[in-house]
């Protein structure tokens, strides 16, 4: 589903879809927030949602997806902080969250990504 043109929010309903390992909405026409429902997804290996316009915080819930091995968040108007529970993810070696509007520091515990990105934000 991602380089398409697929516009509104994206449905929480998504987090029922517990078999699920790739979600690739990036590069579409998507407002709103993440749905902190997607951290029901205990498969889950790939998300992909950059190039959007996604707005609002990272969920901390997306810390109990614990297959996720790269997250990419990037090029949305998503605010707030990191959220430590990312940390939380053991299999994680890319998170991409440049050109979005986060602040504060990087959470130590995400300090052994191999592929972090968080370049233009006003982070600490």
């Amino acid at each position: 589903m991602d380089h398409n043109s697929l516009t509104g929010n994206i449905p929480p309903e998504l987090g029922n879809l517990r078999n699920l390992t790739w979600l690739k909405l990036n590069k579409n026409s998507l407002s709103g927030s993440i749905p902190p429902e997607l951290g029901n997804l205990s498969n889950l290996q790939e998300l992909w949602m950059g190039n959007n316009s996604l707005s609002g915080s990272i969920p901390p819930e997306l810390g109990n997806a614990t297959e996720l091995q790269n997250i990419y968040l990037d090029h949305n108007n998503l605010t707030g902080t990191i959220p430590d529970s990312l940390g939380n993810l053991s299999n994680l070696t890319k998170l991409w969250l440049q050109n979005n509007s986060l602040e504060g520091p990087v959470p130590t515990e995400l300090n052994g990504i191999n592929d972090l990105n968080v370049q233009g934000n006003p982070l600490i």
